[in-house]
């Protein structure tokens, strides 16, 4: 059921393509799928499927219980869980064969202590260097005597890799010192394994705009949904997501009304206005307030007064086709000529794609299309 026309459309087909475009472009490097935050808000578990169908070799999520959930939902190739895990869950992570990240040395200690089932004796870990974000892990020279007890106790770290904190930024000079560090860790880290690791590095800025030639994989995150990741745009990549509603009311206003809570807009003009039953308990921000815009008849309609929880207020008073209640309207997307993509919603609300996509909430259905019209 949907009482409300409300959807995110999610074209499973798009995501493929995008998989395919970055794995060329990252080549010889393969691609490690990130799904992470239920896949941007896309879905991990569809996409994840995707991916697997597509020949990927490597998930990531940020914690444990996303790739419990995937592994729940039939996925099998590997999962590098990115961030940190309570000792307590350890268990869980090796007996569904998920690669954590070790972090530290007292980290290293809990795993050593979770080894007398045995089963982390079966399971890899990337061991991650601190190179600039600051985020998890130690800088490269404790990294190596983080690594050397990994060995010496006997886990099978089968990867190594860091975080740009400036790809997004063409040209930046901190890439090149964080790529130099990167590389000192990883001359000295394969005399220590004896092995050739899994080296990564790229996100997804760094996959347009770094050399991955020596790396064997790139972790593809808000470029493989169709999201650009930086200001430098690639047309290459196809959105994903489109997110459409519907009206679901019609009036007409007059000079000196006030629309919504505060009276923040008020009438100059005799104005037909419609309701949107979309707020910000779905994702749709409060910053849009008297600021953004939606697709209704192939023509942008401003946002008048605050949004609500449940609901905002758009002016329709310039469509050619007098609107009506159940007529379509897009939030993200498409309709005749005009389009708002991820990125003009985020600069309305100050932030960031990511975010924009991270936040339409589980209220909202994901609908699983291929390539059809949405």
């Amino acid at each position: 059921m949907n009482s409300r026309k409300t959807f995110a459309a999610i074209d499973l087909e798009a995501y493929r393509y995008n998989l395919r475009y970055l794995t060329s472009k990252a080549c010889p490097a393969k691609v490690m799928a990130v799904v992470k935050a239920d896949g941007y808000g896309h879905g991990a578990v569809q996409l994840a499927r995707v991916a697997q169908e597509e020949g990927v070799e490597y998930l990531a999520v940020a914690f444990l219980e996303e790739g419990l959930r995937l592994r729940e939902a039939g996925i099998k190739i590997p999962i590098l869980v990115l961030n940190y895990v309570e000792p307590s869950s350890f268990e869980a992570a090796f007996e569904n064969n998920l690669t954590l990240t070790i972090v530290s040395h007292e980290q290293l200690k809990a795993i050593e202590a979770s080894m007398k089932s045995g089963t982390a004796m079966n399971s890899a870990f990337h061991i991650v260097v601190d190179t600039g974000m600051r985020r998890l892990g130690l800088e490269w020279r404790e990294s190596l005597n983080l690594l050397k007890a990994s060995i010496d106790i006997g886990l099978n770290v089968e990867g190594a890799y860091t975080h740009f904190a400036t790809a997004d930024e063409k040209g930046s000079g901190f890439v090149a010192e964080q790529l130099k560090a990167f590389l000192s860790f990883l001359n000295q880290a394969e005399r220590i394994t004896k092995k050739t690791l899994l080296k990564h590095i790229s996100n997804s800025a760094g996959i347009m705009y770094i050399d991955n030639s020596y790396f064997d994989y790139v972790r593809a995150g808000i470029a493989s949904y169709g999201l650009q990741p930086s200001s430098q745009r690639d047309e290459n990549l196809r959105p994903v997501l489109q997110w459409k509603t519907c009206i679901s009311f019609v009036k007409k206003i007059y000079p000196g009304y006030g629309v919504g809570y505060g009276q923040t807009f008020v009438a100059d003009r005799e104005m037909t206005v419609a309701t949107i039953p979309v707020g910000y308990a779905d994702g749709y921000n409060r910053h849009l307030s008297n600021r953004g815009f939606v697709i209704i008849s192939g023509r942008r309609c401003p946002v008048l007064g605050r949004v609500c929880m449940d609901q905002f207020v758009v002016d329709v008073t310039h469509l050619d086709h007098s609107p009506k209640v159940g007529d379509e309207v897009v939030l993200i997307g498409s309709q005749g000529n005009e389009s708002i993509s991820a990125e003009e919603m985020a600069e309305w609300n100050g932030t960031i794609n990511y975010e924009v996509t991270c936040a339409i909430s589980s209220r909202v259905p994901r609908l699983y299309m291929k390539g059809e019209n949405i």
